[in-house]
């Protein structure tokens, strides 16, 4: 099965993990490049993240892989209020495929969605890709402004950020908890990314992360097969999980083979073609 890989990060000095280096042991592009050979992956999609100043320059950083390797697909980092014109042209110019935002609240979100109302034509008119890292009190807050969207493929990170969980979640809790989001499935171009598992885990290293499962649940019964993206959050993963392990992220074992092709990068590969 070949597969996209719809979630991860590549630093110039490596992520600075958990213990003060990136937990992928070297240089982060290389070992990437060594994973992706293994694990038989086509396509990632390379998230941009610049939102502290050690991160600083991660959007040139990734234009420049992007020049260098054809299978890398990046996404800028712009900031809730957004980028003028002139600098999504520069983007596009740059080879990005799509933006990348972080909205850990409701009032970063409307400021976002400000924003998007501004720039809805352009972003329709390059089949811009949006990833978002969206508290459900966050997403609450981006209909409107998502709707406008329908030529854009719009993901929301790491199952929607439910938070983490102190015990296995009920089917309703889960789906209290992710309300705002699964009110979204009404919108076909919105999916959501099936990353970032050790987030939801109490302990994160507690793979199987099994508090995930009723969200994974949730959100194949509200999106589909068709509108789920595997993606394995590397490097920052890593210090929770083996590579190996986000390869099988809880709940998705019983996908036919048809749909697990999806999931795991045709849905992907389809949204990169648009």
């Amino acid at each position: 099965m070949e597969r996209a890989d719809a979630h991860l990060h590549l630093f110039a000095d490596g992520y600075p993990g958990r213990y003060g280096r990136s937990p992928a042991g070297g240089d982060e592009l290389a070992v990437y490049r060594t994973l992706r050979r293994e694990h038989g992956i086509a396509r990632a999609l390379v998230v941009g993240y610049e939102g502290g100043p050690e991160f600083t320059g991660n959007n040139r950083h990734l234009a420049r892989l992007a020049a260098a390797h054809d299978w890398i697909a990046p996404l800028a980092y712009v900031p809730v209020t957004g980028v003028d014109r002139a600098g999504l042209d520069r983007f596009r110019a740059a080879g990005f495929v799509g933006i990348a935002a972080y909205l850990p609240d409701p009032a970063s979100a409307d400021a976002f969605a400000g924003w998007l109302a501004l720039v809805a034509g352009a972003l329709n008119d390059a089949a811009t890709v949006l990833s978002l890292n969206a508290a459900p009190e966050a997403a609450g807050r981006l209909g409107r402004a998502l709707a406008t969207l329908d030529g854009c493929p719009v993901l929301f990170s790491h199952l929607g950020l439910p938070g983490r969980q102190s015990t296995v979640p009920g089917p309703q809790v889960a789906a209290d908890r992710l309300a705002p989001l699964t009110d979204l499935a009404r919108l076909p171009h919105v999916g959501v990314k099936v990353s970032g598992l050790y987030a939801v885990s109490d302990p994160a290293d507690g793979y199987p992360h099994a508090a995930a499962r009723p969200f994974v649940d949730l959100l194949l019964h509200r999106f589909g097969a068709r509108r789920l993206y595997w993606g394995s959050d590397f490097a920052p993963s890593l210090d929770h999980v083996s590579f190996a392990q986000t390869l099988h992220p809880v709940g998705l074992d019983g996908l036919s083979a048809a749909e697990a092709a999806d999931v795991f990068g045709g849905n992907l590969c389809r949204a990169l073609r648009r």
